[in-house]
């Protein structure tokens, strides 16, 4: 197994990473690191914890770090843990913008990113149907109740909240580039329109009401439907996270991973959601 170091100790953390490296096979939590002692102790007692990435690195306490900090710290962290040339991945959103999505991608070498949902048994799914599809429509729903998380230092608008993992799944989904975007945004709702040469993304995502997550393919006179929900310990997102930390601990040995998510993914997501800004 690989060290893995922990960077960040939020809900994330609490209710994500640290459920899901005690299922996965490829890793074992070895270090975390929060500004915050107390948010270390509190999810994961007696394990060795630092007040930085920068710290955790300096000590070589880990073989990989997952990145689960405010995107405003991701690029300072992620060159960091580059230089030291550990193996990183970062949560979503990857960055604040595209530019610095595209500073992520320029390192050497560069971070894998944390879209857990390509994870999810049903999404691979609709993405087999999509293969074979010559025409198809996509629609992508997810909202979670206002004090689900409660986090403690960043409460993103909806648009890189949820955004990044919707607009990521059409892109992955739909294995196309976008031609167009339209979008309706508020602070707690937003609605994305993504058309594809062949194709069109439905996007739609709110805060504040209960935890619901959709997802539907329609191509080839077939429609198909994968829906997921709830925040409890063992549930799809969990589970997702811990094939996710598989599949970036086997990436890290050097093996090819196509469902991890790359940084130049990261910077495909941030361009839509910047276009979306603009729309």
């Amino acid at each position: 197994m690989l060290r893995l170091g922990l960077v960040g100790c939020g809900r994330l953390a609490e209710r994500g990473y640290v459920p899901a490296a005690e299922l996965a096979d490829g890793v074992r939590l070895a270090a975390v690191a929060d500004p915050v002692a107390e948010r270390c102790e509190r999810v994961a007692p007696g394990l060795p914890r630092f007040a930085s990435a920068a710290e955790l690195l300096n000590a070589h306490a880990a073989d990989l770090v997952v990145l689960a900090t405010p995107a405003r710290v991701h690029v300072e962290d992620a060159r960091r843990a580059s230089e030291a040339a550990v193996p990183t991945l970062v949560e979503k959103p990857p960055a604040r913008n595209a530019e610095e999505a595209e500073l992520l991608a320029a390192l050497e070498p560069p971070p894998w990113i944390g879209f857990n949902r390509r994870f999810d048994d049903g999404i691979v799914r609709l993405r087999d149907e999509l293969q074979r599809a010559a025409r198809f429509e996509l629609r992508l729903a997810m909202t979670v109740r206002g004090g689900s998380w409660d986090p403690y230092e960043v409460r993103d608008p909806v648009l890189l909240d949820l955004g990044p993992h919707l607009v990521d799944l059409a892109l992955w989904l739909s294995r196309r580039t976008p031609e167009r975007v339209a979008a309706n945004l508020e602070e707690k709702k937003a609605s994305i329109e993504i058309a594809f040469p062949h194709g069109i993304a439905t996007i739609w995502c709110g805060i504040g009401l209960r935890h619901r997550e959709y997802f539907e393919v329609r191509s080839n006179g077939r429609r198909m439907r994968h829906k997921a929900g709830g925040l409890r310990r063992k549930n799809a997102l969990v589970a997702s996270l811990a094939r996710q930390l598989d599949a970036f601990a086997r990436a890290a040995r050097g093996c090819d991973e196509p469902t991890l998510a790359t940084a130049r993914d990261g910077v495909a997501v941030m361009r839509v959601i910047e276009a979306a800004r603009g729309a």
